[in-house]
């Protein structure tokens, strides 16, 4: 979503409120007005460990409700690139949440903001789609096999972030709901970088601007 907010940088007029800076990762939080709503918005690193930073982070300066949006492959020939999946569970292939919950196949997004962030979604003319997502940390072992197992689980997607984040969120005690737009497929036997969801285009944005709306009705 890098193209995404460095195009939002440049559209809107933001006031920096915070910064997280480690050793390899700058973050700035924006705050951007939304109607009359104030919002933050910041971009998270790839990668739970790295996301989970900046959440705890946020989490720390006080906020409360979140909306999270981000890219995922997709895993299942019904859902084409391009679907936004509003995630019902994430499976815990991931290292983040076993420090925050104990050890189970499962973590959630709020319910109450998954059906207003569907609902968002859905209005704007998106494909919208439910279901379970798997979270992994190791995209390069996203091997055929597992694959399988995790669509017989029910996954329909694959990403690096949800489980961990709906972890810290229940163990924060704060609200997340989170969309994932599936940037291309898992399901073939080989890779088809053809099917990749341009990056030049207003898709993305348009996705980025649909949650600023939905956050700010929170």
């Amino acid at each position: 979503m890098g193209d995404a907010i460095e195009r939002f940088e440049n559209s809107h007029e933001l006031i920096e409120r915070h910064r997280l800076r480690l050793e390899t990762i700058d973050n700035p939080i924006y705050e951007f007005d939304v109607e009359g709503e104030k919002i933050l918005v910041t971009m998270a690193n790839v990668g739970a460990p790295a996301a989970a930073a900046l959440f705890e982070t946020l989490i720390a300066i006080g906020c409360t409700d979140f909306i999270a949006v981000g890219s995922s492959g997709g895993l299942v020939h019904e859902l084409p690139p391009g679907t936004v999946v509003v995630p019902d569970a994430a499976i815990r292939d991931e290292g983040v949440s076993y420090h925050y919950a104990e050890p189970a196949l499962l973590a959630h997004p709020n319910p109450e903001l998954q059906a207003i962030v569907r609902q968002f979604y859905a209005d704007a003319g998106y494909a919208v789609a439910g279901g379970i997502v798997w979270t992994t940390d190791a995209f390069f072992r996203e091997t055929s096999a597992t694959v399988e197992r995790r669509v017989g689980q029910g996954a329909v997607a694959v990403d690096m972030e949800v489980a961990s984040l709906a972890a810290i969120a229940a163990f924060r005690d704060v609200r997340l709901g989170h969309a994932l737009y599936l940037a291309d497929t898992l399901h073939s036997d080989e890779w088809d970088p053809t099917e990749l969801v341009d990056r030049d285009t207003n898709f993305r944005y348009q996705l980025l601007l649909t949650a600023t709306r939905a956050c700010a009705t929170l």
